[in-house]
């Protein structure tokens, strides 16, 4: 057998290719659109035909790459016989098995976390009888289960019930391979580690100490982080029920692009790093630097849904990273490319804004003075717990835009995450709500720990 983990540290994604070296096939499973091109440079290297795709489940935070992998290797695409997918595909149900050479990958269906979840047990039959590993798809993470968005507390009972009849009665040596890891937006305390085993899992994973179905509804219902907004767009998109396109940006001139943001209510997208953006930025851009963790997911929950995007960076190479990042996550509206950046903007004469960006010795100085000023820590909760300035408001990047009326609008706000990249996000899009007065702390709590403030828990 030969068995590929291909990570994508970006999302968190995890995705897989298993072949037999003697039949010279392969299947892939949960493709993602942006490394299609991998997925058929690694088989060709290995000497494999891709014959099979297979979901795990219909995603709601990318956009699969199965449509676009079957059409360049004509690869049958397999679902769960649930799915609501309107495209050609294959179907099987629990206990159906998917030969390849030596291969036998084994459907268990696992609804859950969607009705169509399900989770592949791998044998070689060339090295054992017994199964060597199951990829999990979304219901079974390292440290973690899969999310139960869809169908709420019903849905988590049915995670329960898939968990205890399918994967937990499996033998504690057996290998798990889920679809997602740390990074993801579909879990909440995911390891980063990317491999497992039923008995580790078993032994030390959090959702599953819990000693009854209500114990473990009550858990995972417990805390919800919030859907991403264009969740129902990408799960259309994979469901075939909503088009996949490609953006085709045009270079625009500088005037261009401020005549599209002010008569076609287009936003400008700002690739650069918080710094650069807060020195001179285009008035009502999105500041979501390029290098930023989790950029996609990111531009995808801050960028107003279907508002034409322009990329503003003053890296060429930037363009097409941020494209693919973009396609992944079903963010398809971007229309140009500001070609000459902020220098053609500053010179023609187009209006601009700052957002100063101040030292975690500067914001102490302020508070110790008395200073009028909120500072605003839009850290993760667990983030939080750990520890935090005192009298810091708490509002987690991910639900700024939902609570944006807890923002003091009248005082100077000092904001802060763990670097400065997120709170730039966060003040850029609260920005585009009229709000002002904003300074950005550089380096965060993790430079204000070093420094040696204190903080309270």
């Amino acid at each position: 057998m030969i068995f590929h983990q291909l990570i994508n540290e970006d999302s968190g994604c995890l995705s897989y290719l298993i072949g037999c070296g003697e039949a010279g096939e392969a299947a892939v499973v949960d493709p993602g659109r942006d490394r299609v091109d991998e997925y058929v440079r690694l088989a060709r290297k290995k000497g494999l035909r891709i014959t099979r795709i297979l979901e795990t489940h219909t995603h709601a935070d990318h956009i699969s790459g199965n449509r676009d992998l079957a059409a360049v290797t004509k690869a049958s695409i397999v679902l769960h016989r649930s799915t609501k997918a309107v495209f050609e595909h294959a179907a099987v149900q629990d206990g159906d098995e998917i030969v390849i050479g030596n291969v036998v990958l084994k459907a268990l269906h696992t609804p859950g976390h969607t009705p169509d979840s399900l989770c592949l047990l791998v044998t070689d039959a060339s090295r054992a009888r017994e199964p060597w590993f199951v990829l999990t798809g979304d219901t079974l993470f390292i440290g973690d289960v899969g999310r139960p968005d869809l169908g709420g507390a019903a849905a988590a009972g049915q995670l329960w019930e898939s968990l205890h009849a399918s994967l937990l009665r499996l033998d504690d040596t057996v290998e798990i391979y889920p679809a997602h890891g740390a990074g993801s937006l579909c879990g909440r305390a995911m390891s980063s580690k990317t491999a497992s085993t039923i008995g580790f899992e078993r032994r030390f994973n959090p959702a599953l100490r819990a000693r009854s179905q209500a114990e473990f509804v009550d858990l995972l219902m417990a805390g919800l982080p919030p859907k991403p907004p264009s969740f129902q767009t990408i799960v259309g998109k994979n469901l075939g029920t909503l088009p996949l396109e490609l953006p085709k940006p045009r270079p625009f001139t500088a005037r261009e692009a401020w005549d599209a943001v002010r008569a076609g209510g287009a936003c400008v997208l700002d690739l650069r790093e918080p710094a650069t953006y807060g020195e001179s930025h285009v008035p009502g851009a999105l500041n979501v630097w390029i290098e930023s963790p989790q950029f996609g997911d990111r531009v995808g929950w801050f960028a107003p849904d279907g508002t034409p995007l322009i990329l503003l960076t003053h890296t060429p190479s930037d363009v097409d990273r941020a494209l693919r990042a973009l396609s992944r996550v079903g963010v398809d509206q971007v229309i140009g490319v500001i070609e000459r950046g902020m220098i053609e903007w500053k010179s023609e004469g187009l209006p601009v804004e700052t957002v100063p960006q101040i030292t975690v010795w500067d914001l102490a100085e302020w508070l110790d003075e008395g200073r009028d000023v909120a500072v605003i820590d839009v850290r993760e909760p667990v983030e939080w717990r750990d520890g935090h300035i005192e009298g810091a408001v708490h509002l987690p990047m991910l639900e700024a835009l939902r609570r944006v009326g807890e923002v003091p609008v009248d005082r100077p706000k000092a904001v802060l995450c763990a670097g400065g990249l997120r709170s730039s996000t966060v003040i850029s899009a609260l920005k585009r709500h009229g709000i002002e007065r904003w300074f950005n702390v550089t380096g965060g709590m993790t430079a204000w720990l070093k420094a040696g403030s204190p903080v309270t828990r």
